[in-house]
């Protein structure tokens, strides 16, 4: 037996000649101390000098945290987005020119254009309107949006089967607006005392609409002549798209002053009224022509320019620029269409059994005048010229009454139809404020409807 053999038995032979109690406490301990030998740090080496150490202490910066980021958010920013395109219709376009020239498939547009009436609008584009296109990153028409007007907007967009249109409607807002002027030596004219206040040629057109029966704005000017009006504005998200109706005027004209209000009555119809309910409307126009001058006045013992003989004239001249249109000057029926040396191309109006109008000199009538034609007041019944034995291009017009001459500048012309009596208390509500406003601004008064004063005369001689 070797000594390792020996050792072996002697090492068996001693641990289970001690006590197992004992023998448990041994090996307890020797776990333990090999647990706190493994805890203890290993020695290090010393250095041969000693560096001295600083006291300073530094102040540490925490590093700021990055905020959070939304995957959805990550996602979004990374997608390519669908663009809109802005297309202005120049002259010549078309819908078809229009897709062809941004590259959009021509199947596309017959898709949008069998959606029918809906779409119809988009046929009759003009140049200066604006077409916008959303197209998608791949390529592909999301929507088309068509502003036809600054109210109406059309939309096309694409649905799963096909595409879809839409109208929307802007929500106006009007504001009334207050002008006044003066006829002056430096602007002696409606046109040109109107526009040195700021008017637009569309308001002082429809200015001279409003008075048109009672003042002949080519004749009857005078110096300190004046005249006030309230009319309206129209806006569009904050944006002036156009101007509306006047709501009330007055105008001081050679000492008379007339005042006139709009008002609509039960069946729809609108018009303008004297502040007692007479209508501005005459049966007949003062002047049937937009003219630069009278060339001629009513006189019955007129030397004639031609024939240098005493002649009477029975009408009057109104000078004006060859094409300009001739009007009816009252509701009537053609009762004569005709050319002959003196007259050259003339139109006769009978108007009820008491009036008649004849206008003389015309260059071509209109289309659908003929014997027999009803016409109505302002239609265009023919054009200024210089046929028959005239000097140069003007019209020459007559008014007679029961069959007699009569100027036309100075006949009282008949009145047409007032407010309905059963109407005025709902013509004085809605009408006399709106009055009253005017004449605030003015400076002015008058007496209602329903005043026992004196309301200033709406028209007539």
């Amino acid at each position: 037996m070797t000594i390792d053999s020996r050792n072996k038995r002697y090492t068996f032979a001693f641990m289970t000649a001690y006590p197992k109690s004992h023998l448990k406490a041994a090996m307890a301990l020797a776990v333990i101390l090999a647990i706190v030998i493994t805890a203890l740090p290993a020695q290090q080496k010393q250095p041969d000098t000693i560096e001295p150490v600083s006291l300073d202490v530094a102040i540490v910066t925490e590093p700021t945290p990055m905020p959070e980021i939304e995957p959805l958010l990550v996602q979004q920013q990374l997608q390519p987005e669908s663009q809109w395109i802005h297309i202005r219709v120049k002259e010549g376009d078309n819908l078809a020119r229009i897709f062809k020239r941004i590259n959009l498939p021509a199947a596309d547009l017959q898709n949008i254009i069998d959606l029918g009436k809906d779409v119809a609008s988009l046929k009759k584009i003009i140049p200066g309107q604006e077409l916008s296109f959303l197209i998608k990153p791949t390529g592909e028409l999301e929507s088309v949006r068509y502003k036809k007007n600054a109210f109406d907007t059309l939309y096309v967009d694409r649905q799963t089967n096909g595409f879809a249109a839409r109208w929307e409607a802007a929500e106006p807002e009007k504001i009334i607006v207050f002008e006044k002027a003066t006829i002056t030596e430096e602007h002696p004219s409606l046109y040109q005392a109107g526009k040195a206040a700021g008017l637009s040629d569309n308001i002082i057109m429809k200015l001279s609409y409003v008075f048109q029966w009672d003042i002949s704005f080519a004749l009857d000017m005078r110096l300190g002549d004046s005249f006030s009006l309230m009319y309206e504005e129209v806006y569009v998200e904050g944006e002036k798209v156009k101007e509306g109706d006047i709501v009330a005027a007055t105008f001081n004209n050679m000492g008379r002053s007339h005042k006139a209000v709009r008002y609509s009555d039960l069946t729809g119809r609108t018009d303008y009224y004297t502040p007692s309910g007479l209508s501005m409307r005459k049966a007949f126009l003062r002047d049937p022509v937009h003219f630069s001058h009278v060339s001629s006045s009513f006189n019955l013992k007129r030397m004639h320019p031609i024939n240098k003989r005493v002649m009477p004239h029975r009408g009057i001249d109104y000078a004006a620029k060859r094409g300009t249109p001739v009007v009816a000057s009252g509701d009537g029926k053609v009762t004569i269409k005709r050319q002959n040396n003196a007259s050259g191309r003339y139109v006769v109006i009978q108007h009820g059994e008491q009036y008649t109008t004849k206008y003389l000199h015309l260059n071509a009538f209109a289309r659908g005048i003929k014997p027999g034609a009803t016409v109505k007041q302002g239609q265009t019944i023919g054009y200024v010229g210089s046929s028959g034995w005239a000097t140069g291009p003007h019209l020459h017009y007559e008014f007679l009454v029961g069959g007699v001459h009569r100027n036309p500048r100075t006949v009282k012309l008949p009145q047409a139809s007032p407010v309905p009596e059963d109407e005025m208390g709902r013509f004085r509500a809605s009408t006399n404020q709106i009055l009253a406003q005017l004449d605030a601004i003015t400076g002015t008064g008058y007496a209602s409807a329903g005043s026992t004063g004196n309301a200033p005369a709406g028209g007539g001689d």
